[in-house]
C-alpha cells in the first residue's frame, strides 16, 4: 500500500479547532503536524489531545540549543505518542548526537531542519552566509545523514540534490507547498504533485487544507491529484 505522504499542518492556537481538524483529517493525511504556535499555547496536553484523536503526529519544535539543553527538552517529549520530532541540523553534530542518544529506544524519529523555506539567498548574504539555499541545505542535509537522522526537512528546491547525496532511504519531508499562486511567508514554494515527483517522501500542507470550507475534501482531493485512493 502506497504511503500517503501528506502532513496537514495544525497551525492554531484554538484546541477544539485542532481537535475538529485532526478527527475530520483521521485516515485522510499521513500525519499532522503540531508546530510552535500549537505547543506554545497548549503544551504536552495539548500534543496528548490530538494523540487521542489516533492520528500520527509529526512534532515540529526546530530545537536548536546547546546538547545538553536540547536533550532534556527531547527528554521531557520522548515518551509522547508522535512519529517525528525535528530540530535544526545548524545546531551541530555533538547536539544531533545527543538527541539521538535521549529517542533511542523509542518511536520518536528525528527529522533535521536545513534552511526555512522563508528564507532566500538574500536573507543568508545578510547572515555572512555566502553558499545559496540549495548549497547551504545539501551541506546540513549531509550532516544529518552522517550522525544518523531519520531525514531532513528542505524545500523543493533542494530535493533532487538532497536525494542523490544523501541516497534512497534519506527521507525528505519538504513545507512550502502550495496549491495556487499565494505563496503567504514562504519564498520557496512548490505544488504538490511538483514536490512528490522531485522526490519528496512528504510534504506539509497547511493553509489548502485547514483553511478551506472542507479539510477533509481538499485533502482527499490532493490525494487523488498523487495517485492515492482514500
Amino acid at each position: 500500500m502506497k504511503v500517503n505522504p501528506i502532513i496537514c499542518a495544525l497551525d492554531t492556537q484554538d484546541l477544539n479547532e485542532a481537535i475538529s481538524l485532526a478527527d475530520s483529517l483521521r485516515d485522510k493525511v499521513g500525519m499532522v503536524k503540531l508546530g510552535l504556535e500549537f505547543f506554545t499555547a497548549h503544551g504536552i496536553p495539548g500534543v496528548q489531545e490530538i494523540a487521542k484523536r489516533n492520528v500520527p503526529i509529526f512534532l515540529d519544535l526546530k530545537l536548536h540549543d546547546i546538547p545538553n539543553t536540547v536533550a532534556k527538552a527531547i527528554e521531557v517529549v520522548k515518551n509522547l505518542n508522535v512519529e517525528m520530532l525535528t530540530l535544526h541540523i545548524s545546531g551541530g553534530a555533538k547536539m544531533l548526537e545527543k538527541a539521538l542518544s535521549v529517542v533511542q529506544g523509542t518511536k520518536i524519529k528525528l527529522v533535521g531542519v536545513t534552511v526555512l523555506t522563508s528564507m532566500s539567498n538574500e536573507d543568508l548574504n545578510e547572515l555572512g552566509i555566502e553558499k545559496e539555499t540549495k548549497s547551504q541545505a545539501v551541506l546540513l542535509a549531509k550532516l544529518a545523514k552522517k550522525i544518523g537522522l531519520y531525514g531532513v526537512v528542505c524545500s523543493a528546491l533542494e530535493i533532487q540534490e538532497v536525494r542523490k547525496e544523501c541516497g534512497q532511504d534519506f527521507k525528505i519531508i519538504t513545507p512550502g507547498i502550495r496549491i495556487d499562486t499565494c505563496h503567504d511567508d514562504q519564498k520557496r514554494t512548490a505544488a504538490p504533485e511538483e514536490a512528490v515527483e522531485l522526490g519528496a517522501d512528504y510534504i506539509v500542507i497547511g493553509r489548502p487544507i485547514t483553511k478551506s470550507d472542507n479539510p477533509a475534501g481538499s485533502a482527499v482531493n490532493i490525494a487523488k491529484k498523487l495517485g492515492l485512493l482514500i
